[in-house]
C-alpha cells in the first residue's frame, strides 16, 4: 500500500495530465471551428460538427460559411441565401454547397455524394470501408467506382 502523501502526489499528477489532455482537445476543436468559417473546409472538417449550427432557411450564408445539416456539415461554395425548397443535400445543389461528413467512433467516414476525401482517409460504402489513395474532391461517385482513388480496405 502506498503512503498517503504519495497517492496525493500520484493523484496530482493525474489531474495534471488530464488538464492537459482537456486543454489539448480545447485548442484543437477551437482550431478547427476557427478553420472552417475561413475557407472551404478540409475533408475532415466533420470532427468540427458540434462547433457548428444548424442549417436554417432565409439565412444569407458567406462563402465558406459552415454548418451542419441532416447529419453532416456542410458549407457554402458562393455566397447564398438559403431556401427551404433548396436545402444543401437536395439535388442539383453541388454548385452551391459541399458537404463534409461526420466520422463514426472508428474514424470512418460514411460515402456522401458531394464530399472531400484525402489520402487515408478510410470511407465506407454498403458495409465496406475503402481507403482513399488520391486526394478527390469532390466525389461525385462512390468508393467502388473511384478504383483510382480508392483501394477496398481487407
Amino acid at each position: 500500500m502506498l503512503p498517503r502523501n504519495e497517492l496525493e502526489v500520484n493523484l496530482a499528477a493525474a489531474r495534471a495530465w488530464r488538464m492537459n489532455e482537456n486543454r489539448k482537445l480545447s485548442d484543437l476543436a477551437a482550431a478547427g471551428a476557427a478553420q472552417i468559417g475561413k475557407a472551404e473546409p478540409v475533408a475532415e472538417a466533420g470532427l468540427f460538427a458540434a462547433a457548428l449550427d444548424p442549417w436554417q432557411a432565409g439565412t444569407s450564408y458567406a462563402k465558406g460559411a459552415a454548418f451542419v445539416h441532416n447529419g453532416a456539415v456542410y458549407f457554402a461554395r458562393q455566397a447564398v441565401v438559403s431556401a427551404e425548397h433548396q436545402q444543401p443535400d437536395s439535388a442539383g445543389m453541388e454548385a452551391i454547397y459541399g458537404v463534409r461528413p461526420i466520422p463514426d467512433d472508428d474514424g470512418v467516414y460514411p460515402y456522401v455524394y458531394n464530399m472531400a476525401a484525402v489520402a487515408g482517409m478510410r470511407v465506407r460504402e454498403n458495409g465496406e470501408t475503402y481507403v482513399c489513395t488520391r486526394d478527390i474532391d469532390p466525389l461525385l461517385y462512390p468508393p467502388s467506382q473511384v478504383a483510382a482513388h480508392f483501394s477496398k480496405e481487407e
